[in-house]
């Protein structure tokens, strides 16, 4: 077991025992957690918060390995190949080494506190990151539910808990709004606000911003956590990986085919596959700094997969590159090593994120459409009259947020829920000359979540879209699968557009008969306190 290294007593060391003691103490525990297995309470108390993430799947490796990469990830790593130091070219990024060199020796001199390391790694490392105007680089807080450590087994127990943390600096790409697209760098599916329709509709919840609720820093792909001498360099990495785990999580959910915000179990998207699903760590103690590589991946037998208390997944984070920046040689090559990540990151990592919202944003339209079409099914119009007043509607049911939301409070869902009716009548003249018949939706399921009868329900356009449903989020079995498939074969016989319930329909709809079922819809209207909408309930099913 390696004692942390208190760096006020390093006074006649040579910088390789510090940076040999600083790589021990990095490391953490020489084993990782087994279930059951009795730890006396010195080690609990040395190693119990690294076991604690191995429960939730969080996993450290010192020594690079492609043979720990399991198939289907292939993690892309800068390097130095190729790469002449001394050449012409690195003339520039020698100049910024010299800089931040001169400020690290300084620090370590005059043994300044975290805040000074800090401040100079935004500077000199990580300022041209900050300064491109696609990426957002900034202190951002991260959401996440976590459950409680077992102080005894170090497995998870207790009750869910929503969590905020907000690491030294995180790294994600810069989304925008419409005065942005003067500019030919401004991307339309990174839109703000056609990310936040995405993170608001119930049957969507695309976690966009690690920030429940925003859609201001999308899809990190990067974490930074800084440590003074009187901070723990373990304790950046702890951290450092938590956050890189919460990242993983959101590009994992990205990668699969949309879907319930609920569902973790849907197939990935063809082709684009888990490619650049992958985030870095940077974490630094004074003068010593950690570059990690992290990937997501299911939890292995030998890993104790379906053993209680532990994760379903695991998040493998590798060390590629660390040490003591304090010659010339070692900052370049920090620097050289951000360099070529902020590169993928504009690049590779960019442009895989806005090839994989394809298919969110055409789902998302179909949701809100769907929305639309059941209220013009049910009412025949997007506006009615109340008491002498106009009123714009929208189904209540309309109003359910995603699932996360329900961790926050109600004032903040309350401010959400007025996004939710904003999308909803912009949805109403965009969408609704393209309804027809099959679009957005063939049927729509109401089972379970996805329901009740008398809301939109969740659209289903194909038959194997269909089969994928019923199965990934319902559970049902084959058999259900194979008797739902012979009943999806049976309307097309019919003419949908002709058939006596939907004639029957058309004609309750243009007499202004109301529906035999009573239907409540939520109404908002503007009033004269600036821009604020005030929803009220109505009925608008008179008695019979």
């Amino acid at each position: 077991m390696w004692n942390s290294v208190d760096m006020m007593r390093t006074d006649g060391w040579f910088e390789d025992e510090i940076e040999s003691a600083l790589e021990r103490y990095y490391v953490g525990p020489q084993y990782y957690l087994t279930p059951n297995n009795i730890a006396c309470p010195r080690m609990i108390e040395r190693y119990g918060a690294d076991w604690g993430l191995n429960a939730r799947g969080i996993y450290y490796r010192h020594r690079y390995s492609q043979g720990w990469v399991t198939a289907g990830h292939d993690p892309w790593l800068p390097s130095f190949d190729g790469i002449d130091w001394n050449g012409p070219g690195e003339s520039s990024r020698r100049s910024r080494a010299k800089a931040f060199l001169k400020r690290i020796l300084n620090n370590e001199r005059w043994r300044k506190s975290e805040y000074a390391l800090e401040a100079d790694a935004w500077t000199h490392v990580f300022g041209q990151m900050r300064d491109d105007p696609v990426l957002a680089v900034d202190k951002h807080e991260y959401n996440t539910i976590k459950l409680k450590r077992d102080p005894v087994s170090c497995l998870l127990a207790g009750e869910p808990k929503f969590i905020k943390r907000i690491p030294d600096a995180t790294f994600g790409l810069a989304t925008f709004k419409p005065k942005d697209y003067q500019n030919p760098l401004a991307e339309w599916n990174l839109d703000h606000d056609r990310l936040e329709a995405l993170l608001l509709h119930r049957h969507c919840g695309l976690i966009s911003d690690p920030r429940w609720g925003d859609a201001d820093l999308a899809f990190p792909f990067a974490v930074y956590e800084a440590k003074g001498w009187s901070g723990d360099a373990r304790e950046a990495r702890r951290q450092g990986c938590s956050a890189g785990a919460v990242y993983l999580d959101m590009l994992d959910h990205l990668a699969r085919q949309p879907g319930k915000s609920g569902n973790r179990k849907r197939a990935y998207q063809p082709a684009r596959g888990r490619g650049n699903n992958q985030v870095f760590v940077f974490t630094s103690f004074g003068a010593h700094w950690h570059i990690l590589v992290g990937y997501k991946r299911p939890r292995l037998e030998r890993e104790y997969a379906g053993h209680e208390g532990l994760s379903e997944s695991v998040y493998i984070f590798q060390r590629i590159w660390s040490g003591r920046v304090v010659t010339l040689r070692k900052a370049w090559e920090l620097l050289s090593l951000v360099d070529q990540i902020h590169l993928w990151g504009v690049t590779d990592f960019r442009n895989s994120i806005i090839n994989r919202l394809n298919d969110w944003h055409e789902f998302g339209r179909r949701c809100y459409a769907n929305d639309v079409d059941f209220m013009f099914r049910k009412v025949g119009a997007d506006r009615f009259t109340c008491d002498g007043k106009e009123y714009r509607g929208i189904p209540e049911a309309c109003l359910q947020l995603a699932d996360w939301a329900k961790h926050l409070s109600e004032e903040a869902r309350g401010k959400l829920r007025e996004r939710v009716i904003s999308y909803f009548h912009q949805a109403c003249p965009r969408d609704l000359p393209d309804l027809t018949d099959n679009w957005p939706a063939a049927i729509t399921c109401l089972l379970d979540d996805c329901g009740p009868v008398g809301t939109p329900g969740y659209p289903i356009q194909c038959k194997e879209e269909m089969a994928a449903h019923y199965r990934e989020v319902h559970g049902e079995d084959d058999d259900v699968i194979a008797d739902l498939e012979r009943l999806w074969d049976e309307p097309k016989e019919i003419d949908n557009h002709n058939n006596p319930v939907q004639v029957r329909k058309r004609e309750r709809l243009e007499s202004g008969e109301p529906d035999s079922c009573a239907k409540r819809y939520k109404g908002s209207t503007p009033i004269d306190v600036g821009n604020k909408q005030v929803a009220e309930l109505i009925d608008l099913t008179k008695d019979s």
